[in-house]
């Protein structure tokens, strides 16, 4: 009777945690909202890039997260976090691809420190975020690109006229092209 009872009690708690990861993911994805392509010309910066190789480019805007197929044209993920709702007021969020390229590392920070106790991370394949409590370890992290090397330009400050430029290319590419 007592084997019976703990198997039952181990049913339940299974079915307990997957439904609570259910309601986890779903209140971690209302953190994300459509890029908003139209605050591009409020913004002080260009952008930064927090991915590239021959293939893709992973690019990170006050105005959303983005990784485009350079080889294919085609925006691969794009998505925007709110931060106040994930880190709370006053926070940045810098941005990382995971070493394995299938998810991307979001994390907070203000001017005075870094939010170590907890990190948010989107699944590319399903786009469910999640969160992570603790510190990512380097291993986990992409390489990030070299980060003095200018590799965006722009001339009215929208969306579409942020150009790309690829290592040793003078020709740019244009990934936020159209998706106004």
């Amino acid at each position: 009777m007592k084997k019976y009872w703990m198997i039952v009690l181990g049913v339940l708690l299974i079915f307990g945690a997957a439904c609570n990861k259910e309601k986890e993911i779903e209140n971690y994805n209302s953190y994300l909202q459509t890029p908003g392509y139209s605050e591009a010309q409020k913004r002080a910066e260009i952008g930064n890039l927090f991915y590239e190789t021959e293939e893709k480019i992973g690019i990170h805007t006050s105005f959303g997260v983005f990784l485009y197929d350079v080889e294919e044209e085609k925006m691969l993920t794009a998505f925007n976090l709110n931060v106040e709702k994930a880190f709370g007021e006053g926070v940045l969020s810098e941005t990382r691809l995971s070493s394995d390229e299938k998810g991307i590392f979001l994390f907070g920070f203000t001017h005075e420190k870094t939010i170590d106790d907890y990190h948010y991370y989107y699944e590319i394949a399903s786009g469910n975020l999640y969160k992570k409590t603790g510190k990512a370890e380097e291993k986990d992290l992409f390489p990030l690109p070299d980060q003095d090397r200018q590799a965006f330009t722009t001339t009215n400050w929208t969306a579409e006229d942020l150009a790309y430029y690829p290592v040793g290319s003078l020709d740019p590419i244009y990934p936020l092209k159209g998706v106004q």
